[in-house]
């Protein structure tokens, strides 16, 4: 079972609210909801970055000397 732990941020006000009134309306919590965007996000940032990684060796240049090293 994975232990869960206190993650305490600040976030304005208005944000706060929003979260209230999404949360009360569709009966969500407010914990799955905020755990759930958290996930989300970071799953997307990483995708950003995978893709920025594999542009850049897609079409970044190489020495002769790294593709040779990379044949041995």
């Amino acid at each position: 079972m994975k232990k869960n732990e206190v993650f305490a941020t600040k976030i304005p006000g208005e944000l706060k609210r929003q979260i209230s009134l999404v949360c009360e309306s569709l009966g969500l919590k407010k914990n799955f909801v905020v755990e759930e965007a958290i996930r989300e996000k970071l799953e997307d940032l990483m995708d950003a970055h995978d893709l920025r990684q594999a542009v850049k060796e897609a079409t970044g240049f190489h020495s002769w000397d790294s593709v040779k090293k990379g044949l041995k």
